[in-house]
């Protein structure tokens, strides 16, 4: 089962509710912001923002284990899986903006992305390690925090950069392999990373200005990775490919430079039904077809 609270997930069902049928609710961001606020504080992090992974569970109970029931043998938790998934691609994604941001000389905004993956996301990944049986990276993290600090440009950062993304796949291969093969699995694990990516869009904001680079970024590394992962996987997204990349590509826009525009090029809300769309791959293709 999901290591996070019942206290939370419980919360977030009533959000997730809406979010998952925005065309019958309009009122639905209206309803997800209200409910935000109401969530206690320990559903959110050291930072005060929303926990994600906790409101992804709500989510997924909805969506994901009723439509891979199919995909899973034994005693297979496809729940825990998803969220593996996710974390390892936000872990991902903050590392692939940093090294994006280092490359370009922005040292400054760039550092932030190579603590976020070990002071944000690993404790998460601890207990995984331990059930998996898999070694910890946690000391590869750190070294590459203080390469990036040290060294932003020298090769021997490169290396350490590629060496972290080769240990974030070997765990992300403990995920069981008729599970990276199910389309449906990886459409939702996709769509994860693009709600993501729309939710930190919007803490980006203020008066509908952008205001805070950092969750810029963090939205960006997001959506990149979620684009990465459609070229990655697209052989096992199959025909859906194509329309998911559509909507990665659109996603992307949203995200024009490294520097941040004034003003978003694309709403948080085009953004959320770009994820909406990807997830509807996954929900559609179990609909009984009509007639």
């Amino acid at each position: 089962m999901s290591h996070f609270s019942t206290a939370c997930a419980s919360i977030a069902a009533a959000i997730a509710l809406f979010a998952a049928f925005p065309d019958a609710l309009p009122q639905a961001s209206l309803v997800n912001a209200a409910a935000a606020e109401t969530m206690p504080s320990i559903c959110r992090s050291s930072d005060g923002k929303l926990n994600r992974l906790s409101v992804r569970t709500a989510m997924l109970d909805r969506l994901a284990i009723p439509q891979l029931a199919d995909a899973t043998t034994g005693s297979v938790d496809v729940e825990d899986n998803l969220d593996l998934f996710e974390k390892l691609g936000l872990m991902e994604g903050h590392l692939l903006i940093g090294k994006a941001l280092l490359d370009a000389k922005m040292q400054d905004a760039a550092l932030p992305h190579f603590g976020h993956p070990v002071r944000e996301i690993y404790d998460y990944l601890k207990p995984i390690f331990a059930e998996r049986k898999h070694p910890e990276f946690e000391a590869d993290l750190n070294d590459l925090e203080q390469r990036a600090k040290d060294a932003p440009n020298a090769p021997e950062t490169a290396s350490a950069f590629n060496n972290v993304l080769v240990k974030l796949d070997g765990l992300r291969n403990t995920i069981p392999g008729d599970l990276m093969k199910s389309p449906d699995f990886l459409t939702l694990g996709i769509a994860l990373l693009v709600d993501a990516a729309a939710g930190d869009l919007g803490e980006s904001l203020d008066k509908g200005k952008i205001v805070n680079t950092l969750e810029y970024h963090d939205a960006m590394g997001f959506a990149r990775y979620a684009d990465n992962a459609v070229k990655k996987y697209g052989s096992a997204l199959g025909e859906r490919s194509s329309s998911i990349a559509k909507e990665t590509a659109f996603t992307l826009t949203a995200f024009p430079a490294l520097a941040a525009p004034s003003r978003p090029s694309r709403s948080v809300a085009s953004v959320r039904s770009a994820a909406d769309r990807v997830r509807g791959a996954a929900v559609h293709a179990k609909a009984p077809h009509p007639g």
